[in-house]
């Protein structure tokens, strides 16, 4: 009998003249699974059991058993959308913290095995990559091998894959979800010399058909869309939606989908499991956790580096701030570095090396996270903003409704205090508060917390990553001293008494 662990990829082989289906049952669930071509010749079938327990399989007149064992190790299952945050599949915590790496898949042996040493060695557990090679300033070289096969007067066949294309992909693939490692894949993007964004919506739904049969068994895949689809010229809100459909109709697994703006945020819908948003706005995020219901994840607000362009120029200290901006105001951080090198090797366009200051300073921030837990519900939030709601006016009006709301539940004296300074952005979890001043630089904090009880508060430089304990034990009102520097937190934790609200 056939073992596999749970989360873990079973795989069928066989010589087949048309795509199989198989149908894998237990006494609870009964999944279609097709099957895809891997060589001219041969067919297989791929199944990640989500459950434990004893399988029974059937492809035409073949029939099995196999008995799925319980997840170990670091195999804690895909990663599931929760509300306005993330989790495992086996329930396990995920916070992502990624790294933009788009064409790394589409370099040299070398310069790939170079790359997942240097993800190993990383904080960042997303990465952001295309299936499509990418044509675009550092990142002009022609791959070796492409998805699809060309037809006699050299269009794009998508009837034919390249085999060996597709198992040098998932191959990679497999190593990201061995280094615990989440694959956000995007699948259409509009940096493109060879024509695969021209192809019909047609030809499109067959390549994702193909992509979902041969990668969806792999747990640690996301469905990334398009990245800055409005920028995709060929297509249209209709295109997307029918991807987006198709996605979630044809995954037999579920996995996350987003799709990704250049402007204008997408409009919410059914298949959308969360948002990947780009701005450098990170107060903003808010408003869309409000609007979407459903985690944020912040990518592309500027990369450290010092190239010509002015999103690939940052400081380390900008993207750092803008990183715990995006985390007090409820949403994720990804990260991206463009520094520029005579070899044309950047990290966000083929990977390789890092040579900023930024990643040491974001695992940080991730092992802070983890240590505290999730602040997605905590998060203060606007109301009445639809979708993509972006004018100045509509900013203003759901500013002040919040600003209205908290008023309310403070004392005449707090609200005083609040309307001189403002209240920084703060995120809350049952038994934390995490504040961040951002590039403000107060020398003191009027800090507010109940008067029974007991809270600890630290101070947190996030460039020099230390953690100070100003008061181990307090209630009431503080005049709390502090350094008047750039890149400075409060996090307050409950030891006693009621959960913190605000400070």
């Amino acid at each position: 009998m056939k073992t596999v662990e749970l989360y873990d990829i079973f795989e069928l082989r066989f010589p087949a003249s048309k795509t199989p289906l198989a149908v894998f049952a237990n006494e609870e669930v009964r999944k279609e699974i097709y099957g895809f071509q891997v060589s001219d010749d041969e067919y297989a079938i791929r199944f990640m059991p989500e459950m434990i327990g004893t399988w029974h399989y059937s492809v035409g007149d073949l029939t099995g058993e196999l008995v799925v064992t319980p997840n170990t190790g670091g195999n804690h299952g895909k990663v599931v959308a929760v509300g306005c945050r993330f989790e495992y599949a086996d329930g396990g915590r995920y916070i992502p913290v990624g790294t933009t790496c788009y064409a790394w898949t589409h370099q040299s042996p070398e310069l790939i095995k170079q790359t997942l040493a240097t993800l190993a060695d990383s904080p960042f557990n997303k990465v952001r990559m295309c299936l499509f090679p990418k044509s675009m300033p550092y990142n002009r070289n022609d791959p070796e091998r492409y998805p699809f096969l060309s037809d006699a007067e050299g269009s794009w066949d998508v009837t034919r894959p390249d085999f060996l294309f597709w198992e040098e992909f998932e191959a990679n693939i497999a190593q990201l979800r061995d280094l615990g490692i989440e694959a956000d894949l995007i699948l259409f993007h509009p940096y493109d010399r060879w024509g695969f964004s021209k192809l019909t919506r047609e030809q499109n739904l067959a390549y994702l058909d193909y992509a979902i049969r041969r990668l969806a068994a792999y747990r640690n895949i996301w469905w990334a869309i398009a990245n800055e689809y409005d920028f995709i010229l060929t297509k249209d809100n209709d295109d997307w939606d029918a991807f987006g459909e198709r996605l979630q109709a044809a995954d037999p697994y579920g996995h996350l989908i987003s799709n990704h703006n250049g402007i204008t945020p997408y409009p919410k819908r059914d298949w959308l499991t969360h948002c990947s948003i780009q701005t450098k706005d990170m107060v903003r995020s808010k408003y869309w956790r409000t609007s979407y219901e459903l985690p944020i994840i912040m990518e592309e607000f500027g990369y450290e580096g010092d190239i010509e362009y002015e999103w690939g120029n940052i400081t380390a200290f900008e993207l750092v701030s803008r990183a715990w901006q995006a985390v007090v105001n409820g949403a994720y951080p990804t990260h991206g570095e463009t520094y520029w090198r005579e070899d044309e090797v950047l990290w966000w366009a083929k990977g390789g090396v890092l040579h900023g200051e930024s990643p040491q300073r974001l695992a940080f921030l991730k092992n802070l996270l983890y240590e505290i837990g999730d602040l997605s519900a905590g998060i203060r939030s606007s109301v009445g903003q639809a979708p993509n709601g972006s004018s100045e006016e509509s900013q203003a009006n759901n500013d002040a409704a919040w600003f209205m709301q908290v008023m309310g539940k403070l004392s005449p004296a707090e609200r005083i205090n609040a309307m001189l300074n403002m209240i920084p952005p703060t995120a809350t979890n049952e038994n934390h508060a995490l504040q961040y001043f951002g590039r403000s630089r107060p020398c003191f904090k009027e800090l507010h917390l109940p008067e029974s009880g007991t809270y600890r508060v630290e101070i947190i430089d996030a460039w020099e990553m230390t953690r100070d304990i100003a008061l181990p034990e307090a209630s009431g009102t503080h005049r709390l001293p502090l350094p008047a520097k750039e890149g400075i937190a409060l996090l307050v934790t409950r030891l006693t008494g009621a959960p913190i609200t605000h400070i």
